[in-house]
């Protein structure tokens, strides 16, 4: 016989389904409250910021404009890091690499 076929699955205790099973209950309340979450409205502008905070450094990227592109990434990195402790999944957005060049 080979090693495959002596293996034997790993039946699981009483005690690791019910750690299983309350993980998966901790994760729909959080889904839950992060829906509640969505319907303020002050909630709602705020994720409409950073979606327009996310064009912004976009465009600012395509017009070559480094200085602008970093202002929008600390921005956004702000406010996304707030609504992120706060239960709320964000897009990840693409911020831009390597050193913030000077101000004149």
């Amino acid at each position: 016989m080979s090693k495959a076929a002596k293996k034997t699955r790993k039946r699981r205790s009483p005690e690791e389904i019910i750690a299983d099973l309350q993980d998966q209950i901790k994760k729909v309340k959080q889904r839950a409250a992060a829906k509640e979450m969505k319907s303020s409205p002050a909630v709602k502008k705020a994720v409409s910021a950073v979606r327009a905070i996310d064009k912004g450094m976009e465009l600012s990227r395509e017009e070559g404009d480094s200085l602008l592109t970093h202002a929008f990434a600390d921005a956004r990195r702000v406010l996304g890091e707030h609504l992120e402790r706060q239960g709320l999944k964000l897009p990840k957005a693409r911020m831009p690499r390597g050193r913030k060049p000077k101000m004149d």
